[in-house]
């Protein structure tokens, strides 16, 4: 399998890319100087006499010529200037002549007579102090020296003359935009090295931004100056070479700084690399150390102490103040600062009046229960601060506190199953094996004891489901189907199962349901097993020879069912202690029960998403479902 490779990491590919980029730029920059010189008539006549690039130095060299040869200066320049463009302009015979050449007097000469047909010839006049004129004729030879003015503006003549106009613009664009897209490849480039991933920094990408854009700054400046200062007596040929290099050293400065402005830019947060953020940020932790010194003296007093010693210094700034005020031609000003005192002492005040209302309305949500309440101390007063953390350690101590103790039920619960479960296999065999025996002729004191461990194995056998069933709905693990249930219907049938226990305890059943049917959203089996154990507690302990009376009713979206009975025995035990398990109304425990059906119905009308709730009058004892309509 082919390694897919990446250009960006390829040393070689960048310096490739570094190569033909200046290559594209240095053709790009003579395609556009080509272009523009075409574009303003250079090149553009059939001779180089009659042409621009020759004609414009001509006319410019016979003012040199005429102070060359009289030998004096201007306010700009010395007489060796003069000789020096001279020079340089090469195969240059000047005549200077006081009025018009015809008539006038021939003053001087420069270089000698020409022995060859002239290239190209000009006349300028020149006014002179008082009356009259000079009258220079130029000629220039058609033999130039090599690395002379004319003779390199005659190379680019002709250079200029070969390239077609169109083309030269096309490919001018074709450079810039190969120029570009290799400038584009190298940002992207940038920081990428082969054999390590993400962004990796060189030498001058180390060096803080700030000091290096300074340095840039000044080798930049000295590249131009370089490329673009002329000087005095250089050949055009060599002032070219000049700007050139100079040109391509401050590409280069250019580039560079481009690279590393990409690099730290990728690499992010590329402020932090500059010797400003460093200073600001060493300033800050000096600032900062010296105030939190500071601080730890303040905080080291007593927060009596403390309190004493801030309103000491507002009164002494004011006092201060009050003074300068009243002496000072700046009252105005002072006396805006007092202002501006006492506003910040009245907004601390303020700040901990609003902390102190915040820690009081903490105090009360944990006094509420609202063991989840959480204070944000982080721009609070140092001693207020503690105050509230204390509180919130409060908070968390008594949150482990109650998941301890949910933890506790749990693992109580569970021990209650797995028992529960253990204990019904051996009870199902004596059960089964009881019911064997009850089938043999056994003597009548043995029957009496036979009839005595049926009896008792039954009433285990039933503490044991309902110790399962208390377990399983205490925790959910019951399998709930809700659906649309007449309530009538059930409460008729479930007292009808009930009637020869409620006549055996002599208990009359006033049964008021609403006319017609109600529907209640309930699980029919569960709905069931709440009536059940109602009705089994009312034959249990209902007081003999009493009513019971049972009232269906509907409103608010809800159905409600209500059993109410007279208790045989005394109720002195609260409603809720009822509902626990193990609890039951029978103190003395001499009647069969496990405490368990109160306990049971709640947890299976929580299932069913109704609601279950006694009370207790006296002896009235009352039961309340409710369930959604």
């Amino acid at each position: 399998m082919k390694t897919k490779v990446d250009l960006r990491t390829s040393l070689a590919a960048k310096c490739a890319a570094v190569f033909l980029l200046a290559l594209s730029c240095a053709g790009a920059a003579l395609g556009t100087f080509a272009v523009a010189m075409l574009s303003c008539g250079y090149g553009a006549s059939d001779t180089f006499g009659e042409d621009l690039l020759c004609r414009e130095p001509m006319e410019n060299l016979a003012y040199n010529a005429l102070f060359a040869v009289l030998d004096s200066s201007d306010s700009y320049h010395s007489p060796y200037y003069y000789h020096a463009q001279l020079e340089r302009a090469g195969g240059i015979y000047a005549q200077v002549y006081d009025g018009d050449p015809a008539s006038g007097t021939l003053i001087g000469v420069w270089s000698e007579p020409l022995k060859e047909d002239a290239l190209c010839q000009t006349v300028k006049q020149f006014p002179k102090e008082g009356e009259g004129y000079y009258t220079v004729a130029l000629s220039l030879s058609s033999r130039l020296p090599a690395g002379s003015n004319f003779a390199v503006r005659f190379s680019l003549y002709n250079s200029l003359r070969s390239l077609p106009f169109g083309v030269t613009v096309l490919l001018t664009v074709l450079l810039y935009a190969g120029a570009l897209a290799l400038l584009v490849f190298l940002l992207c480039a940038a920081g990428h090295k082969a054999g390590r991933e993400g962004i990796s920094f060189n030498w001058q990408d180390r060096i803080p931004l700030d000091l290096y854009l300074l340095c840039v700054a000044g080798l930049f400046a000295m590249a131009l100056e370089l490329g673009f200062t002329t000087r005095a007596g250089m050949p055009m040929a060599l002032e070219a070479a000049t700007c050139c290099v100079g040109v391509l050293a401050a590409m280069a400065v250019a580039l560079a700084t481009l690279l590393t402005l990409a690099t730290r830019l990728k690499k992010g947060k590329w402020w932090r690399n500059t010797v400003c953020w460093r200073t600001v940020r060493w300033c800050r932790l000096l600032w900062r150390s010296m105030w939190m010194g500071m601080l730890a003296m303040v905080q080291a007093l007593p927060l009596t102490w403390r309190t004493v010693l801030g309103a000491g210094c507002v009164l002494a700034v004011q006092s201060i103040l009050t003074l300068i005020t009243c002496f000072s031609e700046a009252a105005f000003f002072f006396l805006l600062v007092t202002v501006a005192a006492d506003l910040a002492l009245v907004a601390a005040a303020a700040l901990l009046s609003l902390q102190l209302q915040r820690i009081r309305d903490m105090g009360a949500a944990l006094a509420a229960g609202d063991l989840e309440a959480q204070l944000d101390t982080e721009k609070m007063f140092a001693d207020v601060k503690r105050h509230a953390e204390d509180l919130n350690a409060i908070g968390v101590g008594m949150n482990k506190a109650v998941e301890q103790r949910m933890k506790s039920e749990r693992l109580k619960t569970e021990l209650i199953t797995n028992v529960s479960h253990d204990i019904k296999t051996p009870l199902t065999s004596i059960v089964n094996y009881v019911d064997l025996l009850k089938k043999e002729d056994l003597p009548p004191a043995a029957s009496e004891y036979l009839s005595v461990l049926d009896r008792q194995s039954h009433r285990l056998k039933k503490l044991t489901e309902d110790l399962v069933e208390a377990s399983k709905a205490s925790t959910g693990n019951m399998a709930v189907t809700l659906e649309p249930i007449v309530v009538n219907e059930i409460i008729h049938q479930a007292v009808g199962d009930y009637d020869e226990k409620l006549a055996a305890g002599r208990l009359e059943v006033i049964l008021n349901t609403y006319e017609g049917n109600l529907m209640a959203l309930a699980d029919g089996r569960l709905l069931w097993r709440v009536l059940d154990n109602l009705l089994s507690n009312v034959c249990k302990y209902a007081l003999a020879g009493t009513r019971v009376y049972i009232d269906l009713s509907g409103r608010d979206g809800r159905v409600y069912l209500s059993i109410k009975n007279i208790s045989r025995d005394p109720l002195n035990i609260s409603a809720d202690e009822l509902m626990e398990r193990f609890v039951r109304g029978d103190t003395s425990r001499h009647t069969e029960g496990s405490g368990l059906g109160l306990n049971i119905a709640r947890s299976l009308m929580d299932l069913m998403g109704g609601a279950f709730s006694l009370s207790v009058d006296g002896d009235l004892f009352k039961a309340e479902l409710s369930l959604k309509a």
